[in-house]
């Protein structure tokens, strides 16, 4: 009998085979694992940060509601509240009819943008880009504005959507007229079957995006473009004005 096919040997082999097996077996288990548990420990990390970006936006929209109070409030104390107490004053001294109806509509007029600042009217019943419209003619006594429309949908957006929406143009258009020193913005606003696309450009000083940092409107921005889902860039250099691109499938 040849010495290969005696059982002994055959069993040492087997048995060899049998352990280099499992052998390999428990390198590909130990890698599998490690490499889940390199994934596992991966996804929670970019969960972690999304939770604490999350977090950080959610107390900036915070901040931003509150800041958003307080300018309210001083609109009505410094101005509304300001042209009534005069209003009474010089009708409690016998002031001529037409000074104090002038006051009065002054006051009304106040009254009117206040609210519209708050909720525009008719938002459940006008257009995005009427309503977008609307928001940008007061800054044209302020700046040259252009507002282009591409609307090619009989649909409209969702009021949320449409809130959103001017609440991103009124943010741009006061960090022009704050930071920008321009003196032309173009607004432009296209819905298709795809979705919105909106752009705001300004001739102002610029910066450099790069080095772009995010303060309390920016931070609330980018919130709204979270919560719209959209994409959006801002491109800029110094004194070549800035441009603001947003896109959301809606």
């Amino acid at each position: 009998m040849e010495k290969w096919q005696d059982p002994q040997v055959i069993a040492i082999w087997i048995t060899i085979i049998v352990v280099l097996i499992f052998t390999i077996i428990l390198f590909v288990v130990k890698i599998m694992h490690a490499g889940y548990k390199r994934m596992t420990e991966a996804n929670l990390r970019e969960a972690q940060t999304r939770l604490e970006h999350q977090k950080k936006l959610m107390e900036t929209n915070l901040e931003a509601q509150e800041k958003e109070r307080g300018r309210i409030a001083a609109d009505l104390h410094d101005s509304l509240i300001g042209k009534l107490t005069l209003i009474r004053m010089k009708s409690q001294i016998g002031s001529p009819l037409p000074e104090i109806e002038g006051l009065l509509g002054e006051s009304i007029t106040e009254a009117r943008r206040i609210s519209h600042d708050l909720t525009p009217p008719l938002l459940e019943f006008s257009r995005a880009e009427e309503l977008m419209e609307g928001v940008i003619n007061p800054w044209k006594e302020k700046m040259d504005i252009r507002f282009h429309t591409d609307v090619r949908v009989a649909a409209d957006l969702t009021p949320d959507v449409k809130i959103q929406l001017l609440r991103i143009v009124q943010e741009l258009l006061t960090n022009i007229i704050k930071h920008a020193g321009a003196t032309q913005v173009q607004v432009g606003f296209r819905h298709t079957a795809n979705g919105i696309v909106l752009s705001v450009s300004d001739n102002g000083k610029g910066f450099d995006a790069k080095q772009l940092k995010k303060g309390l409107g920016l931070n609330s921005l980018e919130f709204r473009m979270q919560y719209l889902n959209a994409r959006y860039k801002v491109r800029s250099k110094p004194g070549q004005g800035t441009t603001t691109f947003m896109a959301a499938a809606v």
